[in-house]
């Protein structure tokens, strides 16, 4: 499950950014949240990205029972190549934010701004070029199905609106404006999904809904335009140090390893749609679709700790010690991340048929083949990894491990496709993750000093992951009564809060639940960081 949110690879940077004023020794800047802390700064982007992800969730499960088989396969294959095409062309310069804020003065951050969208608008000008030239070859796609030019032609556009919009999101996470950047976010969210649902319930062609997207998008660049110009009217512009090339210096070798982790995510997408008919490519788009919890848990957190992880390494008196500290703050979010990924993993693995067919109808009972193996790799995915040595400034062993990772893919899909058909798309990409994530683990385990035992949290792992195993086998032996074949939809409605109950028991007895975790889920059922002024 890899579709929507492409762990961040990302590589050959430069160990540091031009040398300027670091952020660290200005006086408080207006707008930013003072005294935030880390864990409340990852709660507002994890809470905000979630109710985001859950209204786009109930927007996809609509839009599917609502559109035909074969228009849901072109809608979300046309889909597919904007996302593809949007996080290919974008070369990482929204991106860079998050590395460049900490380090340079307001002036100069509202400069990288201007550069950046400059950049970013010429970008989308280049991809609309680019999917215009695929408009005149649609045969090419879904065994020549029809109605995909003017999709093209839409996404093209939308690309030109998207790219300068992209920059504010990892702006306004980087000078601590958390809780704003999520209000713009649910506003645009809300606004998708009504003119996603919306043309699909009225009868209209799959184009208005693209349409109504790129009016989403218009909405989303509007808003975040005003808010960005709110919080930085008393800074006048300063050129950023060493201009674009200081930027591309940064954003290109990352933007090359982004094209080698999307080519492995991406490749059994492209192999079904260039190969199988749209109705396939619907039943398989379901199925291998983004878990929610992927995007909105594991990456929010190690996305949103990357500043802190940059400051931790350089602040280190030795480089050892800057990396001791670096790695002892990233165990912090996986931590918190296993206690939820692991038991959902264990969860799905168990329930995946009877679950596709209560979302999306017993018409994608397919769809739980290629669901169940892409869960099978949440157990694995419970950060972004390459975000570690996105800090340490060694990221350019990134780079051969997605390259080699590519030469796996590809010859493990020219094995497996003839071999067994289809599954062989989905089993080849999460084969590659697996020795993406190996590899990467290794790396960070050198360039840390220290050692594969001390890179990874291994003990609490273990802890979590024997509590997911013992509170899912009460469940495995209901599932071989046959019972959720007849009743797929009652049967979850009773499984889903009794395993919770059965996991958060086994937590309690195995002390893998600390008080200081539920400190903060208390905390956050009260809404206290959201009450605060700050962000």
């Amino acid at each position: 499950m890899q579709d929507e949110q492409p762990a961040p690879v990302e590589p050959s940077a430069p160990s540091r950014a031009p040398e300027v004023a670091p952020a660290a020794k200005e006086a408080p800047r207006p707008g930013e949240a003072q005294g935030t802390s880390l864990a409340d700064r990852i709660g507002m982007i994890v809470g905000g990205q979630f109710v985001n992800t859950l209204i786009v969730l109930v927007q996809g499960v609509v839009v599917v029972r609502l559109l035909g088989k074969a228009e849901y396969g072109v809608l979300a294959f046309a889909t597919m190549l904007f996302m593809t095409g949007r996080d290919l062309a974008q070369l990482y310069l929204p991106e860079s934010f998050l590395y460049f804020a900490p380090k340079v003065t307001r002036a100069e951050l509202r400069g990288l701004v201007r550069q950046s969208m400059l950049l970013l608008v010429g970008l989308g000008a280049l991809s609309a070029l680019a999917f215009s030239v695929f408009a005149l070859v649609p045969s090419v796609f879904l065994d020549g199905r029809e109605g995909v030019t003017r999709l093209l032609l839409l996404i093209g556009l939308m690309s030109v609106i998207s790219y300068p919009a992209s920059v504010f999101g990892p702006l306004f996470i980087a000078t601590n404006n958390h809780r704003k950047s999520a209000g713009v976010a649910l506003i645009v969210t809300l606004s998708s999904a009504a003119g996603a649902i919306v043309p699909a319930a009225l009868g209209c062609s799959i184009a208005w809904i693209v349409a109504a997207q790129c009016a989403a998008q218009a909405l989303r660049l509007g808003l975040s335009y005003r808010l960005y110009a709110r919080l930085f009217q008393d800074v006048a512009a300063a050129p950023f140090p060493g201009g674009v090339r200081a930027q591309l210096a940064y954003a290109l070798p990352l933007s090359v390893t982004r094209f080698a982790g999307l080519f492995n995510q991406k490749l059994d997408k492209f192999v079904i749609g260039l190969f199988f008919s749209a109705g396939l490519y619907a039943e398989f788009s379901v199925g291998s679709q983004e878990l929610p919890l992927v995007g909105v848990l594991a990456y929010s957190v190690a996305s949103t700790m990357l500043p802190d992880l940059v400051a931790r390494v350089e602040n280190g008196r030795t480089p050892a010690e800057g990396a001791r500290a670096a790695i002892d703050l990233w165990h912090s979010g996986i931590r918190k991340t296993t206690l939820i990924m692991l038991p959902v993993a264990a969860f799905l693995l168990l329930f995946a048929e009877p679950l596709m067919r209560t979302i999306y109808g017993d018409a994608y009972a397919g769809a739980a083949v290629p669901f169940r193996i892409y869960s099978a790799l949440l157990p694995l995915r419970v950060t972004a990894y390459a975000i570690m040595l996105m800090a340490f400034g060694k990221t350019s062993f990134i780079l051969r491990i997605q390259v080699l990772s590519m030469v796996f893919n590809t010859a493990a899909n020219l094995v497996l496709l003839p071999t067994i058909g289809m599954v062989g798309a989905p089993l080849s990409a999460v084969l590659t993750q697996v020795v993406v994530i190996t590899a990467t683990v290794a790396c960070i385990a050198r360039f840390s000093g220290v050692g594969l035992r001390g890179v990874f949290p291994w003990g609490h792992y273990g802890r979590v992951a024997a509590t997911a195993i013992v509170a899912a086998a009460p469940l495995a032996a209901f599932l071989l009564t046959g019972a959720t074949d007849r009743r797929p939809a009652l049967c979850l409605t009773l499984c889903v809060p009794l395993y919770a109950g059965l996991y958060l028991v086994a937590a309690r007895v195995t002390g893998v639940l600390a008080p200081e975790d539920r400190a903060f889920v208390a905390r956050w059922l009260r809404l206290e960081p959201l009450r605060s002024r700050p962000g």
